[in-house]
């Protein structure tokens, strides 16, 4: 299994989302029908397909590992909280706040009954809760979960870079809630702290274009155009590296457009609006309220074109 995800690793870090898709399904068509192991396989194309923002497919995958662990008896196992866990933060990504927010806490509970607590699963459940409960405006609630996670990576850091990972994902997690607090400077220390971390990586981390969209948002609302507009253009094309034109590509794009907007180029502006707009709505649909305020942002933009 190990060299599985070494050489999983390799096609992302390779950026070729092809080969990824490509030998994941290889690897559940080589393995035992409806074994754990095929399960493993299909969690992790599940969490591909989350990736990449192929919402429907990715549940599916979900569901059916959990289905294959239910049937081996492994409900109470690490293993199937952490399907779970995933299949949560599907349900967090694609918009169902409610219903990740439920799972999380199965699977914490499940986590806790296998005597994982200190396990990088039950981290994950933490930093999630974190994500979810800002996305639902439960600031101080999200702060609680997203530092908790941070001080069990702390406790938990030895003489090697083996919770670097996690510790930088971490430290923006809790910029971004101190941000939508309101409390800039604490928010810039965080998310530097963390780009500190993803800058001595030897290669590039998925998460470190999140760190960069933070770090572009302390900037623009410094004052610091330029540096806003060169760190949303970074995060955008690592999110293009390890996802494609996922969501998480349409953000960056509508936050660039922003910038522009600032900067008075509404012409370009508007082209990353649209190019936004084609992304979101293809993943989405055109009445999601995502795509609805895009295009709603667009004609504004355009009527001022015309005035």
């Amino acid at each position: 299994m190990s060299n599985f995800f070494d050489e999983l690793d390799r096609f992302y870090d390779a950026g070729d989302l092809d080969a990824v898709e490509a030998f994941i399904l290889d690897a559940i068509v080589d393995s035992p029908d409806n074994s754990p192991e095929q399960a493993g396989f299909l969690n992790e194309l599940a969490g591909f397909y989350r990736g990449v923002s192929r919402y429907e497919e990715s549940e599916r995958a979900f569901l059916e590992s959990l289905e294959i662990f239910e049937e081996s008896g492994m409900e109470a196992t690490a293993q199937y909280a952490t399907v779970l866990l995933n299949l949560a933060g599907l349900y967090r990504v694609s918009g169902e706040a409610d219903k990740s927010i439920e799972l999380f806490y199965s699977a914490m509970k499940k986590l806790e009954a296998a005597g994982g607590k200190d396990s990088y699963a039950y981290i994950s459940v933490l930093n999630n809760l974190a994500l979810a409960w800002q996305e639902k405006g439960e600031l101080d609630r999200a702060l609680e979960y997203a530092q908790a996670a941070l001080d069990l990576l702390r406790a938990a850091e030895s003489d090697t870079a083996e919770y670097d990972h996690e510790i930088a994902a971490s430290l923006n997690n809790i910029a971004s809630i101190r941000l939508k607090l309101g409390e800039i400077e604490a928010a810039d220390a965080l998310v530097s702290e963390s780009l500190s971390i993803y800058d001595a990586m030897p290669e590039p981390d998925v998460h470190h274009a999140a760190a960069l969209t933070t770090k572009a948002v302390v900037r623009f609302r410094s004052g610091d155009i330029s540096g806003a507009l060169e760190g949303f253009k970074q995060g955008l094309e690592l999110t293009r590296r390890f996802f494609g034109e996922n969501i998480e590509f349409a953000v960056c794009r509508r936050n660039i457009a922003d910038v522009y907007e600032r900067l008075g180029k509404i012409p370009e502006a508007i082209e990353e609006l649209n190019d936004a707009d084609r992304v979101a709505s293809g993943i989405l649909g055109d009445a999601h309220p995502m795509v609805v305020n895009l295009r709603e942002k667009l004609a504004l933009l355009r009527k001022t074109t015309q005035a």
